[in-house]
């Protein structure tokens, strides 16, 4: 017994040390988790890009820091799908979180099934990005079935619901020629939009560490199909812009808010919190100089002429790609308080010639109209 009681007492310490050291990896972990979703929010993405390499050199935290990369690069993507990136690596990136669900010999966790279908989910959207519509149809797919199980094994993995939230409400709001085509290709993924922005809310209301990326993406799909919600959406962002001051795209995002539910007075408003914390030359502040042209025209206002020269200075290679019909029209807008009718005129029909590829039908309308009658007529000053 003498000889039995050390051994034990040996035992139970060497086990109590690996417990706290396996609980001291798991909270760095999960500190840099947050650490990373905080610099994303923030908009400071080659920050969140260093942590998360961090977090991949930790053994148990490899496939975290994978999909947290991946899904930073996809955020910026998702601002001017334009920007060079190495997609290849990308693309092996998500390769590696898909294997998650086929551990070998053993049934995957409830964990694995999340990070498989975030790799599924980043598969998705870069096929979509490359015109691969079969690929993205089925690793879209992939992603809910993978989201689904992992919620079934684990009811309590609150932080599932967004991504899978996401998934089912991208899957009810497809293109319309997807649509067209849908009963002929199964690999056309099922939505729910009944659970889509639901399930974004119960991330919102666990205030864990993905609670503020659910709120920035709830009102941004508000935006996108559920204008019924726009109050509660510019509530929500007016929230994230204080939270979170120093990025431009949750500005930009309030300032949207307020043009779609017409409130051009707020919009115009918010454009200099904006100018206070968006580098000068960048993309963000041109996409401001634009909104600041429609909302002067809708406030029936004069245009300043440092908001004009502003505006002018801007070339289509500033801006994303999304941005182009939007940005020809307001050019028109523009030339039409010049009292140049004629190249006013000129940037409507490019707009009504492009077909509209970014789905904003008031576009389309306010160009055709444009056609027949000006759009600005108020008088420049001096």
């Amino acid at each position: 017994m003498r000889f039995i009681l050390p051994i034990l007492i040996t035992t139970l310490l060497w086990s109590s040390a690996n417990l706290s050291h396996a609980s001291g990896i798991d909270q760095t972990i999960r500190a840099l988790e947050k650490d990373i979703l905080t610099k994303r929010l923030e908009g400071n993405y080659p920050q969140a890009l260093a942590l998360c390499a961090k977090l991949k050199a930790i053994s148990a935290g490899e496939s975290l820091g994978i999909a947290l990369e991946l899904d930073t690069q996809l955020t910026a993507l998702s601002w001017d799908a334009q920007k060079s990136v190495a997609t290849q690596d990308m693309v092996r990136q998500t390769n590696r979180l898909i294997k998650e669900c086929k551990p070998k010999g053993k049934k995957p966790t409830a964990n694995q099934l999340f990070l498989c279908g975030r790799g599924h989910f980043a598969r998705s959207y870069l096929s979509a990005m490359e015109g691969k519509f079969y690929a993205a149809g089925t690793h879209g797919s992939d992603a809910i079935d993978a989201f689904e199980a992992a919620l079934q094994q684990d009811p309590g993995l609150t932080d599932v619901k967004l991504p899978l939230g996401m998934a089912y409400f991208y899957a009810d709001h497809l293109p319309a020629f997807v649509k067209f085509m849908a009963p002929l290709l199964w690999f056309i993924p099922t939505g729910n939009s009944d659970k889509s922005l639901p399930y974004i809310q119960t991330v919102i209301a666990t205030q864990g560490p993905y609670a503020d990326a659910a709120r920035f993406i709830y009102s941004d799909l508000i935006a996108q199909q559920a204008p019924e919600l726009m109050p509660e959406a510019i509530q929500t962002l007016q929230g994230l812009t204080k939270r979170y001051p120093m990025n431009p795209r949750l500005h930009l995002a309030l300032i949207s808010s307020y043009a779609y539910s017409d409130q051009w007075r707020a919009a115009y408003d918010a454009l200099g919190p904006l100018r206070l914390n968006a580098d000068p030359d960048s993309a963000f502040q041109k996409i401001g100089h634009i909104w600041a042209v429609y909302s002067l025209k809708y406030l029936k206002r004069p245009i300043p002429q440092d908001v004009e020269k502003a505006f002018l200075a801007i070339q289509p290679e500033d801006i994303p790609a999304w941005a182009t019909d939007w940005f020809t029209l307001a050019q028109g807008l523009v030339l039409d308080f010049q009292r140049n009718r004629s190249g006013a005129i000129e940037k409507y029909q490019t707009v009504v010639a492009s077909e509209n590829n970014f789905n904003s039908g008031w576009l389309l309308d306010l160009a055709k109209t444009g056609l027949d009658e000006p759009l600005f007529t108020l008088t420049p000053e001096g």
